[in-house]
C-alpha cells in the first residue's frame, strides 16, 4: 500500500527544470537540519525526517512546502526527544526582536 506521500510514478506531467533561488529561511532550515544531523550531535536523522513526514497526515503534508515540512518534522522530533517543547520554542521566537528591528 502507498502512502500519501510516495507519488513516484504518479501522473504529473514534466518536471519543472528551472533553477529556484533559495529564500533566507529556507537556507536556515537546511543549515539547521545538517547541524542536527552531523557527526558531533547526531539528534537528526533524515530517516527521522522522513518518518516525521510521513506521520503528518495527508491535510498537514499537502498544505505544507518542502522546508515548512523540514521544520515541523525536526520540532516534533526534538520534541520526542525531550530537548525542547513547542512553547519552549514559542517563548523563545516571541522574545526575539523582529527582522530589522533595533536590538
Amino acid at each position: 500500500m502507498r502512502g500519501y506521500h510516495d507519488i513516484g510514478g504518479d501522473p504529473a506531467g514534466p518536471v519543472p527544470k528551472v533553477e529556484l533561488t533559495w529564500l533566507d529561511w529556507e537556507k536556515r532550515v537546511e543549515a539547521i537540519r545538517n547541524l542536527l544531523g552531523d557527526s558531533t550531535r547526531r539528534l537528526v536523522s533524515l530517516d527521522e525526517m522522513r518518518r516525521g513526514f510521513e506521520s503528518f497526515g495527508i491535510e498537514k503534508y499537502k498544505a505544507l512546502s518542502f522546508y515548512r515540512r523540514r521544520i515541523e518534522a525536526m520540532i516534533d522530533i526534538l520534541e520526542q526527544k525531550g530537548v525542547l517543547t513547542r512553547a519552549e520554542l514559542d517563548a523563545v521566537l516571541k522574545a526575539m526582536p523582529e527582522p530589522g528591528a533595533p536590538r
